[in-house]
């Protein structure tokens, strides 16, 4: 197989994209011109109904066989005209052999395991790509892991003068962004009892994860729920309702509420339009002034109108607003998207020992600059 010999092979990239581990099914990524797929004899892909993969239309599935007989069952959907899913069998023999044929024709390959041999830096990005839960952190992470991060890292050794303080400060400026690809932005939603936390982050969800009643206090404990707005991991935290407690498990429950607040990346103070305002929530709007206000249920008379803090209405009974609060509240967990092909420390001891490279460059300390350099992108083992 060599129909890919003169296509640019940085371009051809296929990666698994579900998780290690026993499943039924896998999903691997295939990125790049599909037509080595097609330029082989006998072609890699059999669809069932007879057309080449470039034939396929784009947003649709077609059933097949992947190689000669025996072949592997699978299923293939054109995401895009560079892009195609391949679903198969989550066994590693299947997915071995798809992955081996498609390195044969090129493609760079990235298996569901980090093997022992790559730098600590490139065994982090292989990781992290494996922990991707959504298609759009794994496009960033698959440009990391297929040497971004290492190149970007390596040409700071080269680098003098403002050329390298620019380098680290864009690399440690999507330091947080980095770390989030693999753990979920955090939005921790606060509030008097009974003011709809619980049924705001059901809508937000699209399906009930927390109990619904009317009497004060019934969310004892803090009540997760992760999704995903345009394409970037969120975890929902529906917290105990904030007062003062009667009981000791639903103290317990405040408790841990105040603890993911002070750790949320965005709050949300949620407010009652139906009644008067009490002295609590202006408290509250006092407490986390930075916080994004939600004015519930927007549906029931009002008992005021007018808030001095920029905020959003919603009704998490009717859906109104919902679509504009998840908006606003991506807009200040993610400012800035990055560009394709920027650089982005994945894992908190990058971020590490840029930092001390950072620190070492401002003191004139060249050898402390490249020690750490050098670091992030090999660690030295232990003694």
């Amino acid at each position: 197989m060599n129909a890919a010999s003169g296509l640019n092979r940085q371009s051809l990239r296929a990666a698994v994209m579900t998780p290690s581990g026993r499943g039924a099914v896998a999903t691997i990524l295939v990125e790049g011109d599909p037509s080595p797929l097609d330029g082989v004899s006998p072609p890699v892909f059999l669809a069932a109904n007879g057309k080449p993969i470039n034939s396929q239309p784009i947003g649709r599935i077609c059933y097949g066989q992947w190689g000669v007989e025996p072949g592997e069952s699978v299923v293939v959907c054109r995401k895009a005209p560079d892009q195609l899913e391949v679903h198969c069998h989550g066994g590693r023999a299947a997915i071995d052999r798809i992955l081996t044929d498609l390195a044969a024709l090129g493609w760079q390959t990235h298996t569901g395991h980090a093997p022992s041999t790559l730098s600590t830096l490139d065994r982090e990005c292989a990781e992290a790509l494996m922990r991707a839960t959504t298609r759009r952190t794994a496009a960033v992470l698959l440009e990391q892991q297929s040497g971004l991060l290492r190149s970007t890292v390596e040409e700071l050794l080269q680098h003098s003068g403002d050329e390298a303080t620019l380098q680290l400060e864009e690399l440690l400026r999507w330091g947080r962004f980095g770390l989030h690809l693999t753990q979920p932005w955090r939005v921790a939603l606060i509030g008097r009892p009974n003011v709809g936390k619980s049924s705001l982050i059901n809508a937000l969800l699209g399906y009930t994860r927390s109990i619904v009643y009317d009497q004060p206090g019934t969310t004892r404990d803090i009540v997760t729920g992760e999704t995903a707005f345009d394409g970037w991991p969120v975890e929902l935290c529906d917290t105990a309702g904030l007062r003062a407690a009667e009981e000791s498990l639903e103290a317990q429950g405040i408790s841990k509420a105040r603890e993911i607040l002070e750790t949320a990346d965005l709050r949300l103070i949620l407010l009652d339009r139906s009644e008067p305002i009490p002295p609590e929530d202006v408290e509250l709007i006092a407490t986390w002034p930075e916080s994004l206000v939600v004015i519930n249920k927007v549906d029931l008379p009002p008992a005021w109108t007018e808030l001095e803090h920029p905020s959003v209405t919603v009704s998490a009974t009717t859906g109104e607003g919902i679509d504009d609060l998840a908006r606003q509240m991506m807009q200040r967990l993610i400012p800035e998207v990055p560009s394709e092909g920027t650089a982005i420390p994945v894992a908190a001891r990058q971020i590490s020992r840029l930092q001390e490279a950072a620190r070492a460059f401002s003191e004139n300390d060249r050898e402390a600059f490249e020690v750490a350099i050098l670091r992030c992108l090999e660690e030295p083992q232990a003694d």
